[in-house]
């Protein structure tokens, strides 16, 4: 993994978890809490202006951003375009850490 990606989704996830810890499911009887309930931290929210779209832009310019001979009918610098594509963005993004990235913000709930 490149390291500001790496560095930037560890302080995603640090962020939105407590310093890394994940809920405990809370038991009605009062027993301690096994592994199995223990609850997974909540997936942090991944920003398509800050996180995707530098990626985008690494790896679809200049076609696809302002001035590109696509960016009147694919103008990837729009979270609109990216969800309508989905997983099509992936013929040119090979590398599976930026899919990873862009699957999550694809899972997330459209604004």
């Amino acid at each position: 993994m490149n390291r500001p990606l790496a560095l930037l989704l560890a302080a995603v996830a640090v962020s939105t978890t407590g310093c890394g810890t994940g809920r405990v499911a809370v038991d009605p009887a009062g027993r301690q809490p096994s592994p199995s309930r223990v609850a997974p931290p909540a997936a942090a929210p991944v920003d398509f202006d800050s996180v995707v779209r530098p990626i985008l832009h690494a790896k679809c310019m200049p076609c696809h951003f302002e001035g590109g001979q696509m960016y009147a009918s694919l103008p990837f610098d729009r979270p609109g375009t990216i969800r309508t594509l989905g997983e099509k963005l992936f013929t040119r993004i090979k590398d599976e850490e930026s899919r990873t990235v862009i699957r999550a913000f694809l899972a997330q709930p459209g604004s």
